[in-house]
């Protein structure tokens, strides 16, 4: 089933076509590969999505609701939320103060519990979800819960990247949007932020990325899309797309 569909997506900047008509689907439970190289459009997409840049024509569908150039806020609301390129964190807070912000659209939940046979409604209040969200964070990523009190600004480039990632999982999001997560990491740090991503998609989080590190992106993607000057290239199994080897050979580059 598609969470997210995008359909005949048109983009413009000025006299500039960024994105050129694609169409994409990212099906649910999935982690979906956005590749290509700089000025590919790929930004432009997954901004598009979030809200953050506008579209010209074309749909974008989550849920089967058209989201299309609705405010950000709305679509956080929904269950989209983004760890962007350039991570854009807080520098003057602290890790954790930086994970709550994250937590900012949370409201009160109403569940079902049953016991002996009866149902009840229970509420589950804010500051509990905040806590049990934090509790995750940490267990996904333990040197953001060392360092907790720690600012922001002190934090390696592996250790932001991360804090990003938790930050937009603190929203408790459906479709979770990486832009760029391994921009400017070693590939050390890269492989553990890449199976910290298969681990979030295992508890059930649909993950969209986009990346210019190909081959390892494959490696945990399901599906994948290669984008060059505003159009979708080449699309198929993240496998699949690993054994072409046109486009390893074009594209890609080394299997690093």
């Amino acid at each position: 089933m598609a969470l997210l569909e995008v359909k005949d997506l048109v983009i413009d900047y000025g006299i500039i076509r960024a994105v050129k008509g694609i169409n994409i689907h990212v099906d649910e439970g999935k982690i979906v590969a956005i590749l290509g190289a700089n000025g590919a459009g790929k930004s432009s997409l997954i901004r598009s999505i979030s809200g953050g840049t506008r579209v010209k024509s074309g749909s974008i569908l989550f849920e089967s609701e058209n989201i299309t150039n609705k405010d950000p806020h709305v679509i956080a609301q929904k269950g989209i939320l983004q760890s962007p390129e350039g991570r854009l964190l807080f520098y003057g807070l602290t890790v954790e103060e930086n994970l709550r912000v994250g937590a900012y659209a949370l409201k009160p939940e109403i569940i079902t519990d049953t016991i002996d046979g009866q149902e009840y409604k229970k509420k589950i209040s804010v500051q509990k979800q905040v806590n049990q969200l934090l509790k995750e964070v940490y267990q996904y990523f333990p040197i953001l819960g060392e360092r907790r009190k720690q600012q922001a600004s002190t934090l390696s480039g592996g250790e932001q990247q991360m804090l990003a990632i938790g930050r937009a999982l603190m929203g408790k999001p459906k479709l979770l949007l990486l832009d760029e997560p391994s921009l400017g990491l070693a590939p050390l740090i890269v492989r553990d932020i890449f199976n910290i991503v298969t681990e979030i998609k295992k508890r059930g989080t649909t993950v969209l990325i986009v990346e210019q590190n190909a081959y390892q992106t494959l490696k945990i993607a399901d599906y994948g899309y290669l984008m060059e000057l505003g159009l979708v290239k080449k699309e198929g199994t993240g496998q699949a797309l690993l054994e072409d080897e046109e486009l390893i050979h074009a594209y890609l580059g080394s299997k690093k």
